[in-house]
């Protein structure tokens, strides 16, 4: 008998001493989707993921009434884009609108997250650059045709509920056509409230601290529908720009007295 027990009590010790693996903690995820509007969020994919956006901004606005279909009859802004997740912390997006054919590229690094109960938060960079391969009476080579630009983003929600982002952006060359090279240093603010798993409500503004500024801060406000892997925005905005250094350069038309132009965002999640 205590040449049978032995060996299981040391057999039962190994076990029970034996180092467990650690566990891993998963990263946080405060919006669902990577970017608010035109803003980006800290959101990124899983590595080697693909994500299509297909966005429009109508230029006649709301306003315009039935005669133009409220806007809808155009011309409008175009922006194709398509994001690749290098890991999971990482995405590269290269973009191209129609207006003035800017062509954008941009790396997006979650950097530091905040864990915590009530407010947790998660903090990122983006930079990137542009280039305007159409811009009348130049070549497009012309080094006023490419702009550069650096983002910090900053996350956080409140109750699983409330998600909240804060994005100052520095643009350089701000307007490739004046005279001397401007710059531009916005604040943005954005925020989406989550109804539902496939409802939510959201609003951004991007206002000019200091340097150039086409006239007015953009503001935006909308819906976004979340069907398996699809984002639609829907939204009224007073901006028709779309690629990243063209909407940090401000609005052509103020936001009250109905000048509200009708755009929407839609991605697609493609995995490999």
């Amino acid at each position: 008998m205590i040449l049978i027990t032995v060996p299981i009590f040391s057999q039962e010790s190994r076990i029970s001493w034996q180092r467990e693996k650690p566990d891993t903690q998963l990263d946080l995820y405060l919006f669902h989707s990577v970017q608010s509007v035109n803003l980006p969020t800290t959101e990124t994919l899983q590595k080697n993921d693909l994500e299509f956006e297909i966005s429009h901004r109508f230029i006649p606005t709301i306003k315009s009434g039935s005669k133009e279909l409220w806007g809808f009859d155009g011309p409008v802004n175009i922006r194709f884009s398509l994001a690749y997740g290098i890991t999971n912390r990482t995405l590269v997006t290269l973009g191209r609108s129609n207006l003035d054919d800017n062509y954008d590229l941009s790396v997006k690094q979650k950097i530091v997250q905040l864990r915590n109960d009530i407010l947790p938060t998660v903090i990122g960079a983006r930079i990137g650059g542009a280039w305007n391969t159409d811009i009348q009476n130049r070549k497009a080579s012309h080094n006023r045709n490419f702009h550069y630009f650096a983002q910090l983003i900053i996350n956080t929600m409140y109750d699983n509920k409330l998600a909240v982002g804060l994005t100052p952006s520095y643009l350089y060359n701000s307007d490739p056509v004046c005279p001397k090279v401007q710059y531009s240093f916005t604040v943005g603010l954005y925020s989406q409230y989550y109804i539902s798993e496939l409802l939510s409500a959201l609003i951004e503004w991007n206002p000019t601290v200091t340097g150039w500024r086409q006239y007015h801060n953009p503001v935006s406000f909308g819906i976004e529908l979340e069907t398996g892997g699809h984002f639609f925005k829907i939204i009224l905005t007073n901006s028709v720009h779309l690629n990243t250094t063209q909407f940090l350069s401000g609005a052509d038309l103020p936001f009250n007295d109905g000048n509200w132009r009708i755009g929407f965002n839609i991605t697609r999640l493609l995995k490999l």
